[in-house]
């Protein structure tokens, strides 16, 4: 009878999360967990395949259609408004840069305050207000700080000694195509109001790849269906991060022209290489060629990597996306003639990043449902809402 009393006197209500990742043009991947007496639990996984478009554009509305209806069924699922739901943004209809926003202090001997920081961001997003982009329009979507200095001084926090003159913020700037943002933004008036916040989901892997992992310095490579995304972690900090028009979708297409077979069945092919036996001239056939389109996928990255001359590649690299299960690009990465003239090393450690490794830091279950290098996003967005409070992140 005590302990009946004692659970319903202790009894905490459940807090409810959302976590969303649009980061692919092909899948839309959603996560429901919730938080109760420091405990954390994955309930519920979903995923939805976006219809093939031949202009991305017409992407935007089955999108926003698709959300809408994913956020009605998960508040009608709990029955009230979740604590938080996150929305992690990718490549696709957005793009991101490294930036500072400088501000004089007119009066430096006066101790900082808190809203000479938030008036520095604001300013900053006024001024990014300009349309961006060739052609199409791109407007700020979100903006991340995640270094401050006072006259070249690193300051983890504000106090009454904190004083100075120059005031400058290290943030990650995200810039979001203007009808697709529009569409984005119309589904916080949902149901009254929810409380949705949006991040890049560089910036999330790379947040785990540090808190989760402890790792300090990696290269993460996420290998999507149409574009790979490159960030750089250096001492803890994103460095900078981009993408190049490259991805799974090539494989596919050059194992479709060299069989002449339809792109289900070449498809197919490419997810099994390796763990499916073909016959034996097939089998031979798939291996060559997917030998010259990871030639050609490394040879981009390369490129890619070499457009800043001080770029130095870190000794670990993470491979994640639907792209990593092919492994013949791990092996190709950690091979020498890619990366001599990137890096005085002489090896690499290269991995393939699984979201299995980052929930089972999150959650409780024994098993919770985020496995492969596809769930990698879907995880660190789980992580970056427990442990940040993004109820009080500014929202643009």
């Amino acid at each position: 009878m005590m302990a009946t009393f004692s659970r319903l006197w202790n009894y905490e209500r459940p807090k409810h999360f959302f976590v969303v990742d649009v980061g692919s043009n092909t899948t839309i991947r959603s996560l429901r967990f919730s938080k109760q007496h420091d405990t954390y639990t994955a309930i519920s996984k979903s995923s939805f395949d976006l219809p093939n478009r031949e202009d991305e554009l017409d992407l935007i509305r089955p999108i926003s259609e698709y959300l809408r209806r994913l956020l009605f069924r998960y508040v009608k699922e709990i029955g009230r408004v979740p604590q938080t739901t996150l929305i992690g943004l990718g490549s696709h209809f957005t793009f991101n840069e490294i930036t500072t926003a400088r501000r004089t202090r007119p009066r430096p001997s006066e101790p900082l305050r808190r809203d000479e920081f938030h008036e520095l961001l604001r300013d900053f997003v006024e001024q990014a207000r300009s349309p961006r982009g060739k052609g199409t329009p791109y407007v700020p979507a979100e903006v991340m700080p995640f270094r401050v200095t006072l006259d070249g001084y690193h300051i983890p926090a504000i106090s009454r000694s904190t004083r100075g003159s120059v005031l400058e913020v290290t943030l990650l700037a995200t810039y979001a195509l203007a009808a697709y943002w529009e569409e984005l933004i119309k589904l916080r008036s949902m149901l009254g109001g929810l409380n949705i916040h949006f991040i890049p989901n560089q910036a999330a892997i790379a947040r785990a790849v540090v808190h989760v992992l402890k790792v300090r310095d990696a290269l993460a490579v996420k290998i999507g269906a149409k574009i790979t995304e490159v960030s750089l972690m250096s001492d803890g900090v994103l460095l900078s991060t981009g993408h190049f028009g490259r991805g799974g979708d090539q494989f596919t297409a050059a194992i479709r022209e060299r069989l002449r077979i339809t792109w289900a069945d070449a498809e197919r092919m490419k997810q099994q290489f390796g763990t499916t036996l073909l016959p034996a001239g097939t089998g031979e056939v798939v291996r060559e060629t997917l030998t010259t389109a990871t030639g050609e996928w490394l040879a981009e990255l390369s490129s890619y990597l070499k457009r800043d001359e001080r770029f130095l590649l870190p000794e670990r690299i993470y491979l994640l996306g639907g792209g990593a299960r092919l492994g013949m690009v791990t092996e190709a990465l950690a091979g020498q003639q890619w990366f001599g003239d990137l890096t005085f090393l002489e090896t690499l450690i290269v991995e393939r990043l699984d979201g299995e490794g980052i929930a089972r830091s999150i959650f409780s279950n024994s098993n919770p449902p985020l496995e492969g290098p596809e769930d990698v996003a879907l995880a660190a967005l789980a992580s970056y809402a427990r442990d940040t409070a993004v109820a009080e992140m500014p929202r643009l």
